[in-house]
């Protein structure tokens, strides 16, 4: 449905219909996947709130949300905490894709959990 600068591609997920909410997935140009929002509104909320989405995927804070950002922005701890509930689907509910025909072609998720 669209790309982005990064050379990474947006997805709408699933049969159209004027009547179905449709999941977005995004692909990356390294060959990583994840889900980021439940609908296409919501992924339009996640990329003007939280435009350094990326790096909460990658397992970092997204420098956005430092204290003084968050005084002025108290739901964007909600979008980031939405778009990790939606990124933790992507394995589980068969969203990563794979290159037809194309042996050892699938991408790789791109939620990456904090070490511990």
């Amino acid at each position: 449905m669209a790309g982005c600068n990064a050379g990474g591609t947006h997805y709408l997920c699933g049969p159209a219909g004027s009547d179905r909410v449709r999941p977005v997935l995004y692909t990356d140009s390294e060959g990583q996947a994840s889900l980021i929002a439940e609908s296409l509104a919501e992924a339009l909320t996640l990329a003007i709130v939280l435009p350094s989405w990326h790096d909460a995927l990658a397992g970092f804070r997204p420098p956005a949300l430092n204290a003084d950002h968050l005084e002025d922005n108290p739901d964007h701890p909600e979008v980031l905490a939405r778009l990790l509930t939606t990124a933790a689907r992507t394995v589980p509910d068969g969203f990563l894709p794979s290159v037809e025909g194309e042996e050892d072609a699938a991408f790789e998720p791109m939620l990456r959990l904090p070490a511990e």
